[in-house]
């Protein structure tokens, strides 16, 4: 069996479209997850009509707002400790799955190349690019160092973003250069141990045994997953691959966008979970280090 974590925060319709792709299009034994992260809206009940009456879907609720990371962290857990899944698939509600032999590829994938993570083909069809694997290099300790520091100033001087942002406004400046991203080729070829992109994971039974309480390292609230993640695959010599045949599209920063329809305050929420997870990162190589291999 295969179970799917779909963390969801506000945007039912959303979730409603992930969820709906895997069902109509994904054949094979699994059940799917939703995990509503504490949201101040009527989602979570909405949820739970809308799918009272599909036995391979759950709809459950944290208690608080965790996070990105421990949101997932808990439907991980609760997939694990009730269904003992061989792989789970833990993805934004933000995706959508039109492959019919989605898990049929996962399981040959799993023959083939005795992963610990996947990573599917994700593309981002607001960016129109093709998200993994990732070009990013992980950063090491000095540089991680730095980035907080501008991090923290950039926290400290926040009151100025939204002056920042009105002037862009009024000068009609484009916020996101799409074009750079574009130039980002598909690779057709399986890439053995690459940073791969936080929206779609599949962990196998070979994570799961080692990993039974979290996916995500669990403390940041929002952003660095990736890296960290990554960092621990290094250090732990657990294989991490992109599969390009498999196959997820990526609408991209739904939940935050509703959840901040103000542009500059999105940005200060940004770095304040940026410098977080910067600071927890860093307190992690410390105990670690930060030396790591890529075999």
């Amino acid at each position: 069996m295969i179970c799917f974590v779909i963390l969801h925060y506000i945007a039912t319709d959303e979730t409603i479209k992930c969820v709906d792709s895997i069902i109509n299009n994904v054949i094979g034994d699994k059940k799917i997850i939703i995990v509503d992260n504490f949201s101040p809206n009527n989602s979570y009940t909405d949820l739970k009509k809308n799918y009272q009456n599909i036995k391979s879907i759950e709809v459950i609720k944290t208690n608080s707002n965790l996070g990105f990371a421990n949101g997932n962290n808990f439907g991980y857990q609760y997939a694990i400790s009730k269904y003992n899944p061989e792989f789970i698939v833990v993805m934004n509600n933000d995706m959508e799955i039109l492959q019919n032999n989605f898990i049929d590829l996962i399981y040959e994938n799993y023959k083939n190349y005795n992963f610990c993570i996947m990573g599917p083909d994700i593309y981002s069809t607001k960016k129109e690019y093709h998200q993994n694997p990732q070009v990013r290099k992980l950063m090491n300790y000095k540089q991680l160092k730095n980035s907080y520091i501008k991090l923290k100033i950039k926290n400290i001087f926040n009151f100025i973003i939204p002056i920042k942002w009105k002037i862009k406004e009024i000068m009609h400046k484009n916020y996101d250069n799409y074009d750079n991203y574009k130039n980002r080729k598909f690779i057709n070829d399986v890439v053995i141990n690459p940073m791969l992109h936080g929206s779609c994971y599949i962990f196998s039974k070979s994570f799961i045994n080692k990993h039974p309480n979290s996916c995500f390292y669990q403390k940041t609230f929002m952003y660095l997953e990736a890296e960290i993640l990554y960092y621990l695959a290094l250090k732990n010599k657990e294989k991490m691959i992109y599969c390009p045949n498999l196959k997820v599209f990526h609408h991209e920063d739904v939940s935050t966008d509703y959840t901040f329809k103000k542009q500059y305050k999105k940005s200060i929420f940004s770095i304040k979970c940026l410098l977080s997870s910067t600071k927890a990162f860093i307190k992690l190589m410390e105990e670690y280090g930060d030396n790591y291999e890529k075999k």
